[in-house]
């Protein structure tokens, strides 16, 4: 593999954990539970993760049933924060 193939990857995953921490922290601030896959999924070949996110009050899920990818989470917790 060529370095530059493997600086990549490293930024890659880099981003892909301060992306989590980001998403957790809206929802947070939001009063959501944030829920998700913990696992990597290959999408668009960049690493993502599906969301999903409930309200702790009345635990329920308020997001899609298959899940956000992490690009959708983050757009669908920007529109609550603006509303």
């Amino acid at each position: 593999m060529s370095k530059q193939c493997e600086k990549k990857i490293k930024t890659a995953g880099k981003d892909f954990e301060k992306l989590n921490k980001k998403i957790r922290k809206m929802a947070k601030k939001l009063g959501l539970i944030s829920i998700n896959n913990r696992r990597k999924l290959f999408i668009h070949g960049k690493p993502g993760r599906r969301w999903w996110f409930a309200d702790k009050k009345l635990d329920v899920l308020i997001s899609a049933e298959h899940g956000l990818v992490d690009s959708e989470a983050l757009e669908f917790l920007c529109r609550a924060l603006n509303k």
